[in-house]
């Protein structure tokens, strides 16, 4: 099936479509096997497959619509059971099959009316991976040409397929979608329908040109430093977009709240050794902004990318931290100049370092915990500015948290926190704020908070709309019917 593509010679709008397309090659993540079916990704009752009991369909038509893709697959997935192979591996062994058989190399996928890309014009990078021992052996798969560039072009352009509320259930290969370039301040975004990739605009453009499109490959709820970490250690590049260096930014990221209740202005109080902020890149030479202002530089990005978050953890390590050496003799707020004592900033330190344990903790769990989630924001109450990123992404735990658990009341006061956080570091006119204020309204619906549960889906259907189109299932059966019953109870 052809792209479904726009003009680029006419302007687009805010919420325009501007490029649909199926995968190359796609996988459905192994911790949704038996939940989802492996070809539309849709989440019902689902039978496997009686020749390798290992992939699960809907419906004998998913079944045929897949056979072509997975016959081959099935005699090696039942040879090697009841081992499991990795996702990694499994959508690489994919990508060779698809390349040795039928229009691998020679399929075009459009992104205009006329340019197009294919397999050999997907970038890669010239590494070796342990995923390639792991598809020989599992399927036996032998090629002429090196397997290094296509796992090398496999991890730089893969997309993580999501779910309706933005979840990651897969991963797959998209030809044409994968010329957009990152920016942690983008003017699109990328959206799913099963395995089905959209390109939405979210911000006028005078024309389309290519060149200038930009979305975002990370969470961008995160410090600079660490979203260009991210970036350079997964897609070998340093981002230096408006976002990352944007002074404001920075110094909301790891501030603490002046104890005047009535400034907002952020105090920066350095809480660790070497606590970095942001890569600057000048005259060649990367420049790494601390917390306390000052900065250091490294020879390029190659140190960077070698040692250069791993030597901060060195440093820490090795010196400790000792607030005396690392702050300032007098602390005082620019705005309003209200000081901080030694006993304010170890509190500061005190609850930073706890909140980044916890939230290392939770970073690899398949669900956050309600009681750490409640400990940190006690510790950050009155002390991390209420835009600390930290303070953010424990709110974001929390509150998903309390949904899982039903606590519906403290769900609510978490979401109105959570709010500004997510506009400040994700946008007007990201998903995630739309499925925020869904979520939320949610739950007014259900506490009978009608006239404010409809103006928080009033603020979803204007992100929503946008950003996945009027005809997304979310937009569709999810939040327009809400909609009506909150018009239609409220009256």
């Amino acid at each position: 099936m052809r792209n479904k593509t726009r003009k680029t010679d006419s302007a687009i709008k805010a919420g325009e479509l501007i490029l649909t397309e199926q995968p190359f090659v796609f996988v459905l993540s192994s911790k949704e096997q038996g939940n989802r079916c492996d070809n539309c990704l849709e989440k019902v009752k689902v039978l496997k497959c009686s020749g390798c009991q290992f992939v699960h369909y809907c419906g004998r038509v998913c079944q045929r619509d897949a056979w072509g893709d997975h016959k081959w697959e099935c005699a090696n997935l039942k040879r090697i059971a009841p081992k499991v192979i990795p996702d990694g591996a499994r959508i690489m062994a994919k990508i060779i099959n698809r390349l040795n058989r039928g229009d691998g190399h020679t399929l075009r996928s459009f992104y205009s009316a006329t340019s197009f890309r294919m397999w050999k014009d997907l970038m890669s990078r010239n590494y070796f991976c342990v995923i390639l021992l792991l598809v020989v052996f599992f399927f036996n798969l032998l090629r002429k040409r090196p397997l290094s560039m296509t796992i090398s072009v496999m991890a730089i352009n893969s997309f993580m397929i999501l779910d309706i509320d933005m979840n990651s259930i897969g991963t797959g290969i998209y030809l044409a979608s994968s010329i957009v370039d990152h920016s942690c301040n983008p003017n699109a975004v990328v959206t799913f329908d099963g395995k089905t990739i959209s390109i939405r605009a979210i911000r006028d453009m005078t024309c389309l040109d290519w060149n200038q499109i930009r979305i975002s490959y990370i969470d961008l709820m995160k410090t600079p430093y660490e979203r260009q970490t991210e970036l350079l250690n997964n897609y070998y590049f340093l981002c230096q977009c408006d976002r990352c260096m944007d002074e404001n930014q920075i110094k909301y990221a790891h501030a603490a709240k002046c104890l005047n209740d009535n400034c907002d202005n952020p105090i920066n109080i350095p809480w660790k050794a070497n606590c970095q902020l942001v890569r600057k890149l000048e005259n060649g030479k990367v420049n790494n902004t601390l917390q306390d202002g000052s900065s250091h530089e490294q020879n390029g990005v190659d140190e960077i990318q070698n040692g250069g978050h791993a030597n901060n953890e060195e440093i820490n390590n090795k010196n400790g931290f000792n607030i005396g050496e690392s702050t300032l003799d007098v602390v005082k707020c620019k705005e309003c100049g209200t000081k901080f004592d030694e006993k304010h900033i170890e509190t500061f330190v005190k609850a930073m370092e706890v909140t980044h344990g916890h939230l290392q903790s939770m970073s690899g769990a398949s669900v956050a915990y309600v009681d750490v989630c409640k400990y940190c924001l006690e510790k950050q109450e009155g002390v991390l500015h209420p835009l600390n990123v930290m303070h953010a992404q424990t709110l974001d735990h929390a509150f998903d948290a309390l949904i899982q658990v039903q606590l519906w009341e403290k769900a609510c006061v978490y979401a109105e926190k959570l709010i500004p956080c997510f506009r400040f570091y994700y946008g007007d006119r990201n998903p995630l704020l739309g499925l925020l204020y869904l979520k939320y309204a949610k739950i007014l619906l259900y506490k009978m908070d009608l006239n404010k549960a409809l103006t928080h889906l009033k603020q979803a259907e204007k992100i929503l709309k946008m950003t996945h189109g009027e005809k997304h299932p979310l937009y569709r059966e999810q939040l327009v019917p809400l909609i009506q019953q909150a018009m239609i109870e409220s009256n």
